[in-house]
């Protein structure tokens, strides 16, 4: 939520625990420990995110967890925000969207959310941008 910044995401037909944990592993690879000590992960009360593989992975990892109360989606709407922008900006206009492109699709659209689409919130500045400027100043 800092930076606005998709860090891993997934594809699969199904809604399993392997997709799950393939999401979270790409992002504990993708983000430094050091960047990780003070992170909060949110989601639902699913039962993905509630198991102990699931949950020991995070505290491992330094990364405290956040559930949302049931019947609460304050803590998702971040994410079901970035939902709809993709449907909007993406998925919705394109014409050929099928089985077989749509992980591709997906791609090279967070690439341009991640390093191209201004946010208003994070001083009109792409994503990226905004945290290199930040890990910058932490360092400099």
């Amino acid at each position: 939520m800092y930076d606005k910044s998709i860090i891993s995401w997934s594809v699969s037909p199904f809604i399993d625990f392997k997709l799950v944990m393939d999401t979270l592993k790409a992002s504990i690879e993708k983000v430094p420990y050091e960047q990780r000590k003070e992170l909060i992960l949110h989601s639902d009360q699913g039962w993905h995110f509630t198991h102990p593989v699931y949950q020991q992975t995070l505290i491992y990892n330094g990364i405290t967890q956040s559930i949302s109360a049931k019947g609460s989606s304050v803590d998702n709407a971040p994410i079901e925000s970035f939902f709809a922008i993709i449907k909007t900006e993406c998925i919705y206009l394109e014409d050929n969207l099928t089985t077989e492109n749509l992980e591709f699709i997906i791609s090279e659209y967070i690439y341009y959310y991640n390093n191209n689409r201004l946010q208003e919130k994070i001083k009109e500045l792409p994503p990226i941008v905004y945290r290199e400027q930040a890990l910058q100043s932490l360092f400099y």
